[in-house]
């Protein structure tokens, strides 16, 4: 897939910019997962505190609420005092009807962020998303939920798909990008070589402008990065599984703790991309994918059953990257 959206032409290279890790439990170790190691004081520097022994509520699930019409309200009390960060609701659509339903599979023999494929057809065509990403997507897709993570001021709060994995380390950069310390910089704090997140194009790109101005935009007491309302279009292009449409983000008003209201947006993708290209690279494709996956369940119920059967046969194929729960980031101090 490339990252292309309609406010940011040419970005399809930024693609390449992440890297690749899945979910493990505790204790148990596979072929091909690999255990994150930290640069020494990585977090620490960064502000941020990781949880100790506080595991037991790091985890948590959100769904919003849909109104007959199918139609999800982030405004409504239920979400606005669960979730101050990252939210994805929408599903994708094809760009045309001899696209509809495309078969999705796993390729083992794919290069590491080029191992998804979909047939349409004519033509079968290469999606870019890493395995570390694509792995817990699945999962997070399949569980029904919207939210991905949450911070309302205490403490941060994963999705079970993507606790004890670098996509949820990377999530909680994400949504605390603002009060990071050189938050450009976040993702070197892992020291461990992960193609396209600290090893690979764009791995070390550094823009303090753009970190600068996304920060002071940040400077608000509720966000959400979210794909509301965003129409997410589909279609294979030059060998590339194309997914257009961009998440952005949202600032809001909880009229003390009661429904809210938008009173704020950032839809600059290619300012919030250049912030940091490969945090914000990753939560532009999960978006993207999380809403073709969910056309997929939805729409296409064949084609996801083949589909996470794919998955799961390849798993021990994958490159896939894991964070000890002691070890994820708890808050920022």
């Amino acid at each position: 897939m490339s990252l292309r959206g309609r406010t940011m032409p040419g970005l399809g290279a930024l693609a390449a910019v992440v890297a690749l890790l899945g979910f493990l439990s505790i204790g148990m170790v596979e072929a091909g997962e690999t255990q994150i190691v930290f640069a020494e004081r990585g977090l620490e520097e960064l502000g941020i505190t990781a949880a100790g022994r506080r595991t037991r509520h790091l985890t948590f699930e959100h769904t919003a609420r849909r109104d007959v019409t199918g139609t999800p309200d982030l405004m409504a009390v239920e979400t606005v005092t669960v979730v101050g960060g990252v939210i994805f609701v929408e599903q994708a659509r094809p760009r045309s009807a001899e696209y509809a339903c495309p078969g999705v599979d796993i390729d083992p023999a794919g290069t590491s962020g080029q191992r998804l494929t979909a047939s349409f057809p004519d033509q079968r065509v290469t999606g870019t998303i890493y395995d570390w990403e694509l792995e817990p997507l699945v999962r997070f897709v399949r569980s029904g939920s919207d939210a991905l993570f949450t911070y309302m001021g205490v403490h941060g709060e994963y999705h079970k798909a993507f606790a004890g994995n670098l996509a949820g380390f990377n999530l909680f950069l994400l949504d605390t990008f603002r009060s990071l310390r050189s938050p450009e910089r976040a993702h070197l704090a892992v020291n461990t070589q992960v193609p396209g997140y600290t090893a690979g194009p764009g791995s070390d790109r550094i823009d303090e402008q753009a970190a600068g101005e996304l920060t002071r935009w940040m400077r608000r007491s509720h966000l959400m990065f979210t794909d509301l309302d965003v129409d997410f279009v589909f279609g294979p292009e030059q060998g590339e599984l194309v997914v257009d449409g961009d998440p952005y983000w949202i600032a809001l008003d909880s009229r003390r703790r009661g429904p809210g209201r938008i009173t704020g947006r950032f839809d600059d993708a290619a300012a919030t991309l250049a912030a940091n290209p490969v945090v914000f690279g990753s939560g532009f494709r999960l978006a993207k994918y999380a809403a073709l996956f969910r056309y997929l369940k939805t729409d296409c119920p064949l084609q996801w059953r083949a589909f996470r059967g794919s998955v799961a046969q390849h798993r021990r194929e994958l490159d896939l990257y894991t964070i000890p729960m002691r070890r994820m980031p708890y808050a920022v101090r």
